[in-house]
């Protein structure tokens, strides 16, 4: 059984965490203490407030979650070998997609235009222009 790790976030706001994974294009679910299953499909001890069950990152996956610490920021459970394969590269997207909902928030927020360019490396470029 794979250990799991706890990783720090700067993700605070659920919405945006909600609209991040979203644009992943994975099913989540969302609730209180959720637990969270390993690859044998055995419940594990941790639970999660929002998790991406193992089904939807491989076949010998972990679930992933995200777990809300007492200041309302997020903490990522994902496991050791989750880590080394598919699980790392969607925490990644998820952390893009965050914080490009939180420039877009900002900056319309003060009166810009957004528009998203995304290059040929998957690099995404926002233009701001103001109204």
């Amino acid at each position: 059984m794979s250990k799991y790790k706890r990783i720090t976030t700067q993700i605070k706001d659920e919405g945006l965490l909600r609209k991040a994974l979203e644009d992943v294009g994975l099913p989540f679910e969302q609730g209180e203490g959720l637990a969270l299953y390993g690859y044998e499909g055995k419940r594990r001890r941790e639970t999660a407030e929002v998790v991406i069950r193992r089904r939807h990152i491989g076949s010998v996956a972990n679930d992933l979650g995200f777990h809300r610490l007492g200041d309302g920021s997020y903490e990522v459970i994902i496991s050791e070998y989750d880590r080394r394969t598919r699980g790392q590269k969607i925490l990644d997207q998820v952390r893009q997609r965050y914080a490009y909902h939180g420039v877009c928030q900002k900056a319309q927020a003060k009166g810009y235009t957004v528009v998203e360019q995304v290059e040929d490396d998957g690099v995404i470029r926002l233009r701001l222009s103001a109204y």
